[in-house]
């Protein structure tokens, strides 16, 4: 699909671990060169394929029944039926034309993922590797933002998993409580090497849950501080752009509703992936997660740009 200005937000089932599927144009000046005369432009297509709400699931495992998941009530999960979904895509596309990524919340929800912050900790002195962090560095993620969930365990157990992820975890609203700086990574940049002249640059912007300063009070209070989504990407979108990205994708942990569930207890939005689309200019598809509520497509007017 071409990108035209318009945004693009997608997000996964409830149950997470499905995979969303977006192929995606870079934008008429990163991808066409220049024009000969009589020769139409070159175009360059790649694939941004997204997930959500994977929530501790490796498997398509139920350990509460401790059987597979039942495929009529429930949809499938698990980083092990994403992977072979992946993998076809990368067949089909091409591994450099291909972006993975995730819209938070992997490491709370099921037994496993329990064992392994409080019974076996990751934190321990020569712990072992989260199974997350050891499924999706198979499987080859790009880049991932930071779930509200991801920050249950603790900041410690948040830390060591990501040290043990070989992609970054973002969180452009994720502050250090005392500078006010950036926590995490807020974005990672990608460079697609294209067939048809200059590489394209992709750059990929994080944003969190601002709910978290109530949910996981007791772990981030005096440590962390999470301002509006709409308020961060409208600070970094310009600056990737001047950083030279050719497509902007933003992974937002926020669904789309515009609505918060603690009412007025915190100025920022809780579902507010819409309204970033709304009001900041410059981003071309944003993956949203956390309200578990599936949507296909859904194309918002910026309005800035119309």
């Amino acid at each position: 699909m071409a990108f035209d200005r318009r945004t693009f937000l997608g997000t996964t089932a409830a149950t997470g671990a499905a995979v969303a599927l977006a192929g995606a144009t870079s934008t008429p000046a990163a991808a066409q060169q220049q024009e000969v005369k009589g020769r139409a432009p070159r175009t360059y297509a790649f694939t941004v394929m997204g997930t959500t709400d994977l929530h501790g699931n490796v498997f398509n495992w139920d350990y509460f029944t401790d059987k597979e998941f039942d495929d009529k009530a429930h949809n499938d999960v698990g980083l092990a039926k994403i992977s072979t979904l992946v993998n076809q895509v990368r067949a089909e596309k091409g591994r450099r034309n291909t972006l993975l990524i995730d819209a938070g919340d992997t490491i709370q929800g099921t037994q496993l993922s329990y064992y392994y912050a409080k019974v076996d900790p990751i934190t321990a002195r020569r712990g072992p590797v989260h199974p997350m962090a050891q499924a999706m560095n198979a499987i080859g993620y790009d880049a991932a933002a930071l779930g509200n969930h991801e920050f249950n365990y603790g900041i410690p157990v948040l830390r060591k998993f990501e040290e043990q992820c070989d992609f970054p975890l973002l969180g452009a609203n994720a502050l250090d409580a005392k500078t006010l700086r950036p926590a995490f990574p807020p974005y990672s940049m990608h460079r697609l090497r294209t067939p048809c002249g200059r590489d394209v640059k992709v750059a990929v912007l994080g944003l969190t849950n601002p709910g978290i300063a109530i949910w996981d009070k007791a772990n981030v209070q005096g440590k962390m501080t999470f301002p509006g989504l709409e308020e961060q990407a409208a600070k970094y979108v310009p600056k990737l752009r001047s950083m030279g990205a050719d497509v902007v994708i933003v992974s937002a942990h926020s669904g789309s509703s515009g609505t918060s569930s603690y009412g007025d207890q915190l100025p920022h939005i809780e579902n507010a992936a819409g309204l970033v689309a709304e009001q900041v200019p410059g981003i071309d598809a944003i993956l949203v997660g956390h309200a578990h509520t599936e949507i296909p497509e859904y194309r918002v007017k910026n309005r800035a740009t119309g």
